[in-house]
């Protein structure tokens, strides 16, 4: 009879073990969330203003993409051909606007997490979003070449998508 409420006890344990583990991977989500998203409610020109603060910290205005006449990505330059630079950024940020509902979301990707995989990353959440995929960027090549600019964005509709590393 010893052995069966051994084995009880054992059974809690685990599952008590199992479901803190559960809470704290959900509250690690919540803590990353809260950390490198941000999203407010802006009018067109504090939008306008903040892709332009942005713009301000690059030498070349230039981004290392833009969308093609069939609006694909293609690059403007090599990455390959530009120079190493003695800093290294340490996150991919993207700034979108969505003037639908006057959103102004700015989010901050560690390099760690770029390097674990291919994620997809829809900014806009909907049909007409954009997918970082589709730029198939090298985060050692972005890590290489220092803080840039990556992409600059601007749909007909008005949505508008930042990408940088610093």
């Amino acid at each position: 009879m010893a052995s069966r409420k051994t084995w009880i006890w054992i059974f809690v344990a685990v599952c008590c073990v199992g479901l803190m583990s559960l809470f704290a991977i959900a509250g690690a989500g919540v803590y990353f969330v809260s950390k490198n998203i941000h999203a407010n409610r802006s009018s067109s020109a504090e939008a306008i203003k903040a892709f332009e603060e942005v713009k301000k910290q690059f030498k070349d205005p230039r981004p290392l993409f833009e969308l093609d006449s069939s609006h694909n990505p293609r690059a403007t330059r090599q990455t390959t051909d530009m120079p190493t630079s003695p800093s290294r950024p340490d996150h991919l940020w993207i700034l979108a606007w969505d003037p639908d509902e006057e959103r102004l979301v700015k989010v901050s990707l560690p390099f760690w997490l770029l390097r674990m995989g291919k994620r997809k990353v829809d900014i806009f959440n909907s049909d007409r979003g954009f997918d970082l995929e589709r730029l198939q960027l090298d985060v050692q090549e972005l890590e290489r070449i220092g803080p840039t600019l990556v992409f600059d964005f601007r749909a007909n509709s008005g949505e508008r998508v930042l990408v940088w590393t610093h």
